[in-house]
């Protein structure tokens, strides 16, 4: 739905989008009429020359129906998109891709903002064939140098303004594939791109238009339609372009300034990784004499431990003696309690005292005699 009233913003944007009238081009054509730019058409062209699309999911978005009877070639499609299209701004927008609800207002808003840019894309999530997200996105900076060597800017991601045109920019029928880096060169050569980072637009691999392959050198081997593909880009292009350009896209090839590069970069990420290194060792180092020293303490640790025990052994020890010593003495004191409570002992009481006189008596008479002598 917009979010944005006409009133605010007349400047058209043409949508075109070639369609083969597979399934999924109602979620193509729902990503446009979810749209928060207001003032969009959508141009539809129908490739496969059925005239029977159906085209419900576009809401109330006003939308051209372009159809011949016919199949039309991609690059056929894509001129009978731009014949048709009446907006300032144009867009393409095939059938299996999608675009986020800001994706248009956000390059709109580039372009609207910058005297010397008439182009602007985005960065662009590449998918499977059911939609879900892969490892790669196409988010290269422009350089109209790197243009000349691949196509790094999916069709759906570029917002273009409608007056390049005018120099003549078409899509050459005599491609297949790669058709779109074709009509990029023709644009770059009238206006820089300028490009957002920000992920507003989705290529769903496997399509039609898929050129991307896992090994990427069947793209320069003379017997693959890829290869094929690139060479008529080349023979096309190659007399266009002057010295300095072709020898500026040498340059960016040649890799011998890449690997002194990475020759240096390897060398500051082995000289961190030694510094690193010896970090760690004198770490280890540090917590190996740590180590040491807290062995050592366990050591006294464990001796004073030992001598703590021997100690309480000796301790409890002597409390066992001194226990046995304070029995025995009460044993003893009860054994002459009892002597001194026998009758006997009583009975022999005045004995006692007679023998206790005589010797006392004896002893005196030894002292006297001693003391004549």
């Amino acid at each position: 739905m917009s979010t944005i009233s006409p009133a605010e913003n007349k400047n058209q944007v043409s949508i075109i989008c070639r369609t083969l009238d597979r399934p999924v081009l109602q979620q193509a054509l729902q990503s446009i009429a979810s749209q928060d730019y207001p003032n969009i058409e959508i141009v539809l062209v129908d490739a496969i020359g059925n005239n029977s699309l159906d085209s419900t999911a576009s809401g109330d978005r006003p939308l051209v129906l372009v159809t011949t009877g016919s199949a039309l070639s991609r690059s056929a499609a894509a001129n009978a998109g731009l014949k048709a299209a009446h907006g300032k701004y144009i867009q393409f927008l095939d059938d299996d891709d999608w675009i986020d609800p800001n994706h248009v207002s956000q390059l709109v808003s580039v372009l609207e903002n910058s005297d010397d840019t008439a182009a602007a894309y985005s960065s662009t999530q590449k998918t499977n064939a059911t939609g879900d997200s892969l490892d790669y996105v196409f988010r290269e900076a422009f350089d109209p140098i790197l243009l000349m060597r691949d196509n790094y800017i999916p069709i759906h991601a570029i917002l273009f303004d409608a007056s390049l045109l005018e120099h003549g920019c078409r899509f050459d029928e005599a491609f297949d594939i790669y058709e779109d880096w074709d009509f990029w060169l023709q644009l770059s050569q009238h206006t820089d791109f300028q490009h957002i980072d920000s992920i507003t637009a989705y290529y769903r691999e496997g399509g039609d238009s898929d050129t991307a392959v896992e090994d990427v050198r069947l793209r320069y081997q003379a017997d693959n339609l890829l290869g094929k593909g690139r060479a008529a880009i080349f023979e096309k292009w190659l007399p266009k372009w002057t010295g300095e350009r072709v020898n500026s896209l040498i340059g960016q090839l040649d890799q011998s300034v890449l690997l002194c590069e990475q020759d240096a970069q390897i060398h500051r990420e082995l000289q961190r990784n030694a510094e690193l290194q010896h970090g760690i060792e004198k770490r280890d180092t540090k917590m190996n004499e740590r180590d040491i020293q807290i062995n050592e303490l366990d050591l006294q640790i464990n001796e004073l431990d030992l001598q703590i025990l021997n100690s309480v052994s000796q301790l409890e020890q002597l409390q066992l003696h001194s226990e046995r010593q304070a029995q025995h003495v009460s044993e003893l004191e009860l054994r002459l309690n009892t002597i001194y409570d026998s009758a006997s002992w009583k009975l022999m009481g005045p004995i006692r005292r007679v023998g206790r006189t005589l010797t006392a008596d004896k002893n005196s008479e030894s002292d006297s005699s001693a003391s004549d002598k």
